[in-house]
């Protein structure tokens, strides 16, 4: 498999716009789902991903994002960007059988994946 261009290891340094096209392309998300996951429009997400710097004017965004950068350096720290993708689409027992990228749609489903690999790793 192809090594994608994502660098987890300074995700957390990068701008906010780029943490979110990377989140979302990490996590396999297109513009409308992530936007759904987040509680903003569509536009919303793509004024983030083109507007480098911005930030948005929720902080219960500002944290879901945040615990997303999380989930993604923790997985990071085991497997390489390609196996990530792979392990969001798998269904797995620690989530209830789900698969990490519908798990992270419930309601508290970022915060509580957050939770479970916050220290994984690390």
């Amino acid at each position: 498999m192809p090594n994608t261009a994502f660098n987890l290891e300074n995700l957390s340094e990068m701008p906010f716009g780029s943490q979110v096209a990377t989140l979302r392309k990490l996590f396999g998300f297109n513009k409308t789902e992530f936007a759904e996951i987040l509680g903003v429009n569509t536009k919303t997400i793509q004024r983030w991903e083109d507007e480098l710097n911005e930030t948005p004017s929720s902080s219960g965004n500002r944290q879901a994002i945040d615990t997303l950068v999380t989930i993604a350096e923790s997985l990071g720290d085991l497997f390489e960007p390609d196996m990530i993708k792979v392990w969001v689409e798998r269904p797995n027992p620690a989530l209830q059988g789900e698969r990490p990228k519908d798990f992270v749609k419930r309601p508290g489903g970022i915060f509580l994946m957050g939770h479970l690999l916050g220290n994984l790793g690390r």
